[in-house]
């Protein structure tokens, strides 16, 4: 029986997602900010948002194959 392997592409498209929808949720829910547009201000919220879900799932990616790497 042949092991799986994770995914790396998966593992970062899901981070960047789930990353990227709590963003908006947090700029839907927070307080508006002064002298930003709404438009800019939910981009900047997502840009990082999916930046901080990427970096998440390179982590979740390596914890989980770690098996492989041989730590």
């Amino acid at each position: 029986m042949e092991q799986r392997h994770p995914d790396l592409a998966r593992f970062l498209m899901t981070g960047a997602v789930v990353g990227a929808v709590i963003a908006v949720l947090v700029a839907a829910f927070g307080r508006d900010v002064p002298y930003v547009n709404g438009l800019e201000e939910y981009l900047i919220f997502v840009v990082i948002g999916g930046g901080a879900g990427l970096a998440v799932g390179a982590l979740a990616y390596l914890v989980a194959d770690r098996p492989r790497l041989g730590s």
